[in-house]
């Protein structure tokens, strides 16, 4: 499993140092990167913590110093400090990008309120029509004195719809 350092910087304490403690499944770039981010908070490494770190730098077969040392020349940093800060600007997103992002969110709720209540109104007229229509057949036929039909479906469904637009509108 691979993590970037966008990962890694947002990431709890608890969530590197569990990286620290699995680290035959993860590559050795996130796992140098998470004991250096551990390192960058001041997070205090217990025994267990420094006894797995050893273990990696064992299996890799070279000091965890150099290991370290090795892996940020080879991307052209001199510590995790230079490369984190470095790189950290690039991943994270300016403020003009941030705000361009908000903007846009709020263009496009107000655009969606804009069809909610365009969908209101229709509702509160096609309901009311679908009301008024289903009342007049039912009352015209029942007025001829012999029975006749009750439309009390468009009457429902009318009602329900013409309610419902003037809930959301």
């Amino acid at each position: 499993m691979n993590k970037t350092l966008l990962e890694i910087s947002q990431t709890k304490n608890s969530g590197l140092a569990e990286v620290l403690s699995d680290w035959k499944n993860y590559d050795d770039e996130t796992v140098l990167l998470c004991f250096s981010e551990l390192k960058r908070r001041n997070v205090p490494i217990n025994e267990q913590m420094q006894h797995l770190m050893t273990a990696f730098a064992i299996h890799k077969g070279v000091p965890l110093s150099e290991l370290e040392s090795d892996f940020f020349n080879r991307k052209g940093f001199s510590s995790y400090e230079e490369y984190y800060h470095t790189q950290i600007q690039v991943l994270e997103k300016s403020d003009e990008d941030k705000a361009y992002v908000q903007q846009m969110r709020r263009e496009r709720i107000v655009q969606l309120e804009e069809i909610n209540k365009k969908q209101a109104k229709k509702d509160v007229l096609y309901g009311g029509l679908w009301f008024a229509g289903g009342l007049l057949v039912t009352l015209i036929s029942l007025s001829s004195g012999h029975g006749g039909i009750i439309a009390y479906g468009a009457v429902i469904f009318g009602g329900i719809q013409f309610f419902r637009g003037l809930i959301n509108s």
